[in-house]
């Protein structure tokens, strides 16, 4: 999709919100109102929110089954009477937990901070020594610096080995993927993520979802926390700020100002926490996939087509392969794993295998005329046949007086313009003639031959007593051109691949697992570890920028809180924090400036 076309749609799907909300709370539509005014839902210029209130204490005290006291449901203090109530293995396994919330947060906030810092001074020391002047060295010796060097130097021939060539780059599209485009840069730094630029719009219903619930989980770790230290909660929200989700947590101001500060503490790095946590089940996740997913999915029953090059032969939808194809063999070599389409692909290569036909059929669709193209011999033009039917060679021993036999006689010979003998036109002479091997081309049905015997130099066609002669044709097919049989488990018929075998290696994308049941797709196992990527990427990256002493995020509370322990005076904690806070948000603003304009130059 083009930019301008995403532009376009986002401008009109904003408008026609913003639209609709204003012209049902003008018309008072009641429904509506009501709708609002349960769940909180607040129309903005590209910004949209829902906000849950919690309800009132009343209600949650009549709900609780123990018995409490009036004068402790005024007072207040039934979180704190229902945390008294709780075991202390319980409680202290809580406190125990926050506690390590806290200290993590506190790495984080200085560990962000740091690489941040570095990767900016990084960035702006490649920038100054790309864009200063150069000086001419002495002796008129062209100046070069150790970049343009490096660069300069011609690459080394690189040999693509078996374990390189496992997991080929499919090409379906020029789209950016922000996992594996990302990780393979050489840059590293920030990669700002921009839906249909470096995130595909397949992408997006998987990206939004893992988004939303890392950052829920992230606000319910902070509510969480401040129920458990007593401090009041007064609602929880999701909101929508342009294309991007988030949630928030609306913690009542009072009680969280009068408690201590290691409980605030805990508090403003439970959701650094728990998104640091989310991300490691995430990683502990994606590594036990195949154990997650075995009772749907299976190994060693052959192997499954994940993707095709959409510049392979093989892409054709009707006459190729499609992802969910389960291969079974390659010509008469059976796949079950993975190892063995690389050595089936490999013995079709090297080996030159013919098939054995019936003599007569062969002779009837033999071919008087053919041409030469580029990687195979064409002999069925003469022939009212369809695309199924392919130019098959054989050698066959003739006289040497007739090995030029055609259907007329030759148009030297009528002409008179070489000599010839007495001999009639093709006999064969009164002395001893000896045998010449030619070859003959004929025009046969491709599917109809590849289901025939193998035969080849060494394994000749073999003759029954109750079957025709045999004769081994084989596909006249040059410069390493190849026609395959491939044997699907989803299809009743043969997949016949006529091409170079290199494009099954580079341009096929293969999975060692194949589906139990029919129903099954192997796209639900690319999903599921999309998904699981994702989660990893994005609850990692939502915790450790929460923890940066920025302005508006978990950090700036944890660098106040901090501060306010410290012992400092008024005055030299509000200037320290104005310092860390203001280098924190400067840095991350360049960092994001930086990776943007990366982003747009390669």
């Amino acid at each position: 999709m083009l930019a301008t076309s995403a532009i376009a749609i986002f401008l009109i799907a904003w408008s026609a919100i913003f639209l609709i909300d204003y012209v049902l709370r003008v018309a008072q539509f009641e429904p509506y109102l009501h709708l609002c005014h349960r769940y909180g839902i607040e129309v903005s210029p590209f910004q949209l929110r829902f906000y849950v209130t919690s309800p009132p204490k009343e209600t949650i005290l009549l709900n609780e089954k123990a018995d409490i006291l009036d004068d402790e449901k005024k007072s207040g203090s039934d979180l704190f009477f229902e945390e008294s109530r709780r075991s202390k293995c319980r409680n202290l396994l809580v406190r125990v937990w926050f506690a390590c919330g806290v200290l993590a947060s506190i790495i984080c906030l200085f560990g962000m901070t740091a690489y941040m810092s570095h990767l900016l001074l990084k960035d702006v020391g490649q920038w100054v020594t790309t864009t200063r002047p150069k000086t001419q060295a002495y002796r008129g010796m062209e100046y070069r610096s150790m970049h343009e060097v490096l660069t300069s130097i011609s690459p080394r021939e690189v040999k693509t080995t078996t374990e390189q060539m496992q997991n080929p780059v499919i090409v379906e599209s020029a789209e950016y993927d922000m996992i594996e485009d990302g990780q393979k840069s050489s840059s590293r730094g920030l990669v700002p993520i921009i839906p249909g630029f470096n995130l595909p719009w397949s992408h997006i219903p998987i990206f939004m979802t893992v988004l939303v619930v890392a950052a829920v989980f992230h606000e319910l770790g902070h509510a969480w926390a401040a129920i458990s230290n007593g401090v009041t909660v007064n609602g929880f929200g999701i909101f929508i700020l342009a294309v991007y989700p988030g949630a928030f947590t609306d913690i009542e101001p009072v009680t969280l100002k009068r408690a201590s500060a290691f409980r605030r503490l805990q508090i403003f790095g439970a959701g650094i926490w728990h998104n640091l946590l989310l991300a490691l089940l995430a990683l502990t996740v994606f590594h036990l996939t195949p154990i997650i997913l075995s009772p749907i999915l299976t190994q060693g029953n052959g192997v499954s087509v994940k993707a095709i090059d959409a510049r392979s032969g093989l892409s054709n939808p009707k006459t190729g392969l499609v992802s969910g194809d389960i291969v079974k063999s390659i010509d008469e070599c059976d796949v079950e794993t993975v190892a063995d389409w690389w050595r089936c692909i490999r013995a079709s290569k090297n080996m030159h295998n013919g098939r054995c036909v019936d003599k007569e059929a062969v002779e009837a669709a033999t071919a008087f005329n053919h041409r030469t193209e580029a990687d195979e011999i064409l002999c069925c033009d003469e022939f009212n046949v369809t695309t199924a039917h392919v130019c098959f060679e054989r050698e066959e021993k003739v006289p040497k007086g007739v090995e030029t036999q055609t259907r007329a006689p030759q148009l030297n010979a009528l002409l008179g313009l070489e000599g010839h003998d007495d001999t009639p036109y093709g006999a064969a002479g009164t002395g001893q003639v000896e045998d010449k091997t030619i070859t003959k081309y004929s025009c046969l049905h491709a599917r109809h031959v590849v289901e025939q015997a193998v035969c080849n130099v060494s394994e000749p066609c073999k003759k029954e007593e109750a079957d025709r002669e045999k004769v081994c044709v084989y596909p006249a097919l040059h410069n390493g051109t190849r026609l395959v049989k491939i044997e699907l488990g989803n299809r009743a018929k043969p997949i016949l691949f006529v091409g170079q075998l290199n494009e099954m290696l580079q341009m096929v994308s293969i999975s060692p697992w194949t589906p139990r049941f029919s129903f099954v797709q192997i796209s639900w196992l690319e999903h599921f570890e999309l998904a699981v990527k994702y989660m990893f990427t994005l609850s990692l990256a939502l915790g450790l920028f929460n923890a940066m002493p920025v302005y508006a995020l978990d950090g700036q509370f944890i660098v106040r809180t901090l501060l306010k322990s410290s012992g400092f005076s008024v005055k030299r904690r509000e200037l320290i924090q104005y310092i860390v806070l203001t280098f924190g948000t400067a840095v991350l603003i360049l960092n994001v400036l930086i990776g943007f304009i990366k982003l747009v130059i390669n």
